[in-house]
């Protein structure tokens, strides 16, 4: 057990607190308005072509999450240890983690791109199991190919990211998510629509529109990372010739069970799109603008998170646990004004939102109804992303998986089953079973921070230079506590 270091954490100053993470969120919270804008633009785009390419795009997309699942493994660990060491002030060993999880993710790349070139189009039809359509299979299958083989340079980026956010840097990756979305726009629209002299791909070239800028952002992050330019942690080439068992069991005691959450999670998910395959291309169209919707109230909930996995990582690399508690209800609380404001957006215009998708009446009306629904889940939602993210920053990934199984599939799987099948409620029932488990991840990971357990769950830490001084100071970015 970490001993209890701090003096008063009640006298440090709000408004400092605050400005620390609003400084850590407000770059990734627009980083991901770029990405749900490209995403939300490709769908708007490929919903022209009709809603057998929605949900061609949907299913794919539905396979690609649980692949990011896998990644998972590495990205979060990653963060999270990089966080404490920044804390500890040994710079050395917060490198040497990079430059390992490096080495795994590339191996990781590859396999998961030959398994994607191999089964893509099986995969799509195990998914429609329940009501085949040959186009959609066809189309996601295709779809599904090119991106998991861009995951090649792909993954290395979500690395590099992820080291970043650890050290602090949020600005870095937002500009590189930037930059690639404007690439994702540009080819998606040449590529997806033909103009002029390119060819009308449809859902391949949204596809490859994405693939394209995500080779072109790996190829830029390892750049970065390999020049020393905008990169605390520069990595040499020899880092990358030396394989260190040691570091990536630290890695992956943390990042393992935060991929066994993604899995869980995208395990339900998977159910559900098999389920509501049943009902036909039209059902599947509307959830998948629903989910699209859902997806901009990962915006603020995103960004509010990294900063919470941040800064209790850092705080407890700094041996100031009561710090990091801190850190958690305040981002919580950044997060609870926003996407409840989120919420009443998604409410009063939830007609207007489904519209942007489709032109078919039936399809934009259901998923209206779904919207709505989403409306009342903000706040409870935003309580399980930002405190899940200190819970990850804190190294204790293994109870966020616990709660997400209990919730998925104790709740929102039997729920949906009940209401969306069992009653006939349909897609809305579906929904109806997304706001209710929301209450319950909700309360049980607010009963576990308040519980304060996750202060002592991250103990090892890799050998490295200036271990010996290691975790006795905090980074001079956060600030510091008065007697």
């Amino acid at each position: 057990m970490l001993p209890e270091v701090d003096i008063q954490a009640t006298d440090i100053d709000r408004k400092l607190l605050r400005r620390q993470i609003w400084n850590l969120s407000w770059p990734a919270i627009l980083r991901m308005v770029f990405m749900n804008m490209a995403s939300l633009v490709a769908l708007g785009l490929v919903g022209t072509l009709g809603p057998e390419a929605i949900a061609a795009v949907g299913l794919g997309q539905r396979v690609i999450f649980i692949v990011i699942g896998v990644t998972m493994a590495l990205t979060i660990g990653t963060t999270a240890l990089v966080a404490h060491y920044t804390g500890a002030k040994n710079m050395e060993a917060a490198r040497r983690v990079v430059s390992q999880s490096l080495i795994v993710g590339v191996f990781v790349a590859g396999v998961l791109a030959i398994l994607g070139d191999l089964y893509g189009e099986r995969t799509i039809g195990w998914l429609m199991y329940g009501n085949p359509d040959l186009k959609v299979i066809a189309m996601g299958g295709q779809y599904l190919r090119i991106i998991i083989i861009s995951l090649l340079l792909g993954l290395p980026m979500m690395l590099i990211n992820a080291a970043q956010q650890g050290v602090g840097d949020m600005k870095t990756p937002m500009y590189m998510v930037i930059g690639m979305n404007i690439i994702t726009l540009v080819m998606g629209y040449l590529l997806i629509m033909g103009p002029g002299p390119f060819p009308a791909l449809g859902v391949t070239g949204a596809a490859l529109g994405e693939g394209i800028a995500r080779s072109v952002g790996g190829i830029t992050a390892l750049w970065l990372a390999f020049s020393g330019r905008f990169f605390t942690l520069s990595i040499r080439p020899r880092d990358l010739l030396h394989f260190d068992s040691s570091i990536i069991k630290r890695v992956l005691f943390i990042g393992l069970p935060a991929a066994g959450e993604m899995f869980v999670r995208e395990g339900s998910q998977i159910v559900y799109t098999v389920l509501i395959a049943t009902l036909g291309a039209p059902v599947i169209a509307a959830n998948q603008i629903a989910m699209a919707v859902q997806s901009i109230s990962f915006m603020p909930g995103f960004g509010f998170g990294l900063a919470a996995t941040t800064l209790v990582g850092q705080s407890l690399g700094a041996r100031k646990p009561a710090l990091a508690e801190r850190y958690g209800y305040q981002t919580n609380w950044f997060a609870g004004i926003f996407m409840g404001l989120l919420g009443v957006i998604f409410f009063f215009f939830a007609d207007g939102l489904a519209g942007l998708f489709t032109q078919d009446a039936s399809v934009s009306e259901l998923a209206a109804i779904c919207i709505r629904i989403l409306a009342f889940a903000q706040v409870p939602f935003s309580i399980t992303m930002v405190l899940s993210g200190a819970l990850r920053g804190a190294g204790d990934t293994r109870y966020v998986m616990y709660i997400t199984a209990a919730g998925e599939w104790g709740v929102r799987l039997v729920v949906a089953y009940i209401l969306g099948f069992r009653l006939g409620r349909g897609l809305p029932g579906v929904w109806l079973a997304f706001f209710i488990n929301s209450l319950a991840l909700a309360g049980m990971v607010l009963w576990r921070y308040r519980s304060g357990q996750w202060k002592y769950v991250l103990k090892l830490s890799p050998q490295g230079p200036n271990q010996d001084q290691g975790q006795r100071a905090l980074s001079s970015e956060l600030p510091q506590e008065t007697s």
